[in-house]
């Protein structure tokens, strides 16, 4: 694999990862409910992906022009992971270390937007009062939660990734090239 890419990858990543956590300690000392809303989620995914896209950008300029597909996935997927895992981690020591009373605060209001959640969906009150159970026992700011959903959201931004290789990698990258004839 070409150090340039994986170059590319890891500076955009730790650069993701900077940001990511920039954004968390600002949410921790504005209001932290923020951390819980769909508005969050959906902007930081789309950061996290444009993030991704010009890391393979910039890879397929660096390299010449010509990139095939998994020189062109390679620097996406490292770019997402490094700044999520990194995030996750500041995400843990804010809300477990540094601020555990805030983390229960946190962790109570999740709870509760999960639980609005399960009483919206059309299931029967046993399976409610089940998932509802289910939720009052897990921590989703324990290091494994984290660990988890960030494995999960790496998972599905993986194939956003997918997408953007395709359109960046060089179509001609599977066809032969042909001799000309004399």
């Amino acid at each position: 694999m070409n150090q340039t890419i994986k170059n590319i990858g890891i500076k955009f990543g730790l650069l993701l990862a900077l940001i990511l956590s920039i954004i968390n300690v600002g949410i921790y000392f504005y209001d932290y409910n923020i951390m819980a809303s769909t508005a969050n989620g959906f902007i930081l995914l789309f950061v996290i992906i444009i993030f991704g896209l010009i890391s393979t950008a910039l890879a397929k300029f660096k390299i010449g022009g010509f990139i095939t597909f998994k020189q062109a996935f390679t620097p996406y997927i490292l770019t997402i992971s490094i700044g999520i895992f990194i995030s996750t981690i500041v995400q843990f020591l804010i809300y477990s270390v540094i601020a555990p009373e805030t983390g229960e605060l946190l962790k109570e209001t999740l709870r509760n937007m999960y639980v609005e959640q399960i009483m919206k969906s059309n299931g029967t009150q046993e399976e409610i009062a089940a998932s509802i159970a289910e939720v009052q026992k897990t921590n989703p700011l324990a290091f494994g939660g984290l660990i988890s959903s960030a494995v999960i959201r790496i998972a599905m931004l993986s194939v956003a990734g997918i997408l953007i290789a395709l359109i960046f990698r060089n179509r001609s990258e599977f066809i032969a090239p042909v001799e000309p004839k004399q």
